[in-house]
């Protein structure tokens, strides 16, 4: 019998002269040395080598940059940026490490475990608005 546990698997490597165009999404490791042009997701880590050039989105639950990302990172537990890495995007992660020379441009939101989620922080709307002053209109007073 074959035990076809894909969880455990190698996961994918994107060689240093592949380029791909598109969704690349593994339930196992990835690893890019060359480049991507979509959205990169694991559910496991992502490493992002010195030679990588991706554009678009990354999410995985450790991501590690040491190439060039131009897109927004969502790290799960941890992002870390080593010196040779480029963020050009929003990054959302819970534990960030940016290592001297690294460059990282753009928004970046960690939460805490108390927070929501930041997809969830839009407040619910209910009932009636409460009358707000105008304040741009000024008063007249009456003679």
């Amino acid at each position: 019998m074959v035990n076809d546990d894909s969880s455990n698997g190698p996961g994918t490597t994107v060689g240093v002269n592949v380029a791909l165009s598109g969704t690349l999404k593994d339930q196992n490791d990835i690893a890019v040395f060359g480049m991507v042009e979509g959205e990169v997701i694991s559910e496991k880590s992502i490493s992002i080598g010195q030679s990588a050039q991706v554009k678009g989105p990354v999410h995985g639950k450790v991501v590690t940059v040491s190439g060039t990302v131009r897109g927004s990172i969502k790290a799960d537990e941890k992002l870390e940026v080593l010196e040779t890495g480029k963020v050009f995007g929003s990054i959302i992660a819970k534990d960030l490490i940016v290592h001297s020379g690294a460059i990282l441009v753009g928004k970046c939101d960690m939460p805490t475990e108390e927070e929501a989620p930041v997809e969830d922080k839009e407040a619910d709307v209910e009932g009636e608005p409460e009358e707000v002053e105008d304040l741009l209109k000024p008063e007249v007073e009456e003679l």
